[in-house]
């Protein structure tokens, strides 16, 4: 599908239970992807691919449509990116056969309250603040992420809702937005090794929460179930868990 296009499957993207900004990002033109779908006229099911890898299939099954993906996901794999990270809480059967059974794990999905960062961690003592221009060259250069989702340095600096913490003169965490859409902002949070377990990571995300909620932004936080420290500081910041956890799928390229 052409990306001027994108919109005929956006409004039913944003009514779609299982709701990924990063997904949503490639549908809005605020990110780089590819969609594919059974019908340009009048899609019916919908293949989204972010340019990072991340990907969803969502609509009404379509069988002949699912038998392509199948073979392009299993058998082709000639995928643009490393690999491919799919969203799977509303996957096609033939993601429950053998062939995939390797790249299957499990993820959840954390959202947060408006007042949790201030029961969490007061923000007045919060040491985080927000991301400015000065800063974008050192996150690059220390974290590699200005451009891991976003286009460029302005589209980080303007869209992301970057915070950072700093300690002995040096970025030491920042928490920004890898994706928003449908006003929810889909967290990434890094913390230099040197610096981990201090507490970091609570205050710029805390930072990073009061931010999107000024901007009447939902943060929402995802992880694997099996990263215990990620999933501990979702909740000790008040993220509750949203749903079950979910079948993800990582399939590399061919």
């Amino acid at each position: 599908m052409e990306a001027d296009k994108f919109d005929r499957v956006l409004q039913q993207y944003l009514s779609e239970t299982a709701f990924f900004p990063l997904i949503a990002a490639v549908l809005n033109l605020s990110q780089d992807g590819a969609v594919w779908v059974d019908e340009p006229a009048k899609p019916r099911q919908v293949y989204v691919e972010h340019s990072f890898g991340f990907a969803q299939i969502f609509g009404e099954s379509v069988s002949t449509f699912e038998s392509d993906l199948e073979a392009y996901l299993s058998e082709r794999r000639d995928f643009t990116v490393e690999k491919v990270r799919l969203y799977g809480p509303q996957a096609p059967a033939f993601f429950r056969t053998p062939a995939f059974s390797a790249y299957r794990s499990e993820r959840q999905r954390f959202t947060l309250g408006r007042d949790a960062p201030r029961g969490a961690l007061p923000l007045e003592i919060l040491k985080s603040s927000p991301a400015v221009a000065a800063d974008v060259d050192e996150i690059q250069a220390r974290f590699g992420v200005v451009s891991r989702f976003w286009r460029s340095a302005d589209d980080f600096l303007r869209f992301s809702q970057a915070c950072v913490v700093r300690e002995a003169g040096a970025i030491a965490a920042v928490c920004y937005a890898a994706a928003i859409g449908g006003e929810k902002a889909e967290i990434d949070v890094v913390t230099d090794p040197h610096f981990r377990r201090r507490g970091l990571a609570h205050q710029v995300v805390a930072g990073f929460a009061a931010s999107c909620f000024a901007s009447r932004l939902e943060p929402v936080w995802d992880c694997f179930t099996n990263n215990i420290p990620s999933v501990r500081t979702a909740l000790s910041l008040g993220f509750s868990p949203k749903n079950a956890p979910y079948a993800f799928f990582t399939i590399p390229r061919a």
